[in-house]
């Protein structure tokens, strides 16, 4: 369904922004203000972790044409999934004070790292919509 398509787009742009904010504060200022939304408000982080998982579900088991029944479009909704989990935990861990032992400097190169992938799949799922990315 081309419904489940385009929601499977903008988390993943979403996501890859939210992972790319810290390490390119200056030009992605404009999602400052989401990262803090998430963080300090538990209601706006459920829905966003629900949300994921529910759109990654819904294109594992209803695929675009001419995918395949069963798996769907696997890699943009395994990767959905773990920016779902990764969020709910990083921010979660941030609001009670014990990120920061989890999360140090080092770590801004891996969620960079992530965002670029997380945009690579977004623009390969965008650009091959009709193939399954196994």
């Amino acid at each position: 369904m081309i419904q489940q398509y385009f929601l499977i787009l903008c988390y993943l742009v979403l996501s890859a922004l939210l992972f790319l904010v810290d390490s390119y504060r200056k030009q992605l200022s404009f999602v400052i203000r989401i990262k803090g939304i998430l963080m300090e408000n538990r209601h706006y982080l459920d829905a966003y972790f629900i949300s994921g998982i529910i759109i990654a579900l819904w294109a594992l088991f209803v695929p675009m044409y001419p995918g395949p029944v069963i798996l769907g479009d696997l890699v943009p909704s395994l990767w959905t999934i773990y920016s779902a989990f990764f969020f709910r935990f990083r921010f979660s861990e941030k609001r009670n004070g014990r990120g920061e032992a989890y999360f140090e400097t080092s770590t801004m190169s891996r969620t960079a790292r992530y965002g670029w992938i997380t945009v690579m799949i977004a623009v390969i799922h965008f650009i091959l919509p009709g193939y399954v990315l196994l």
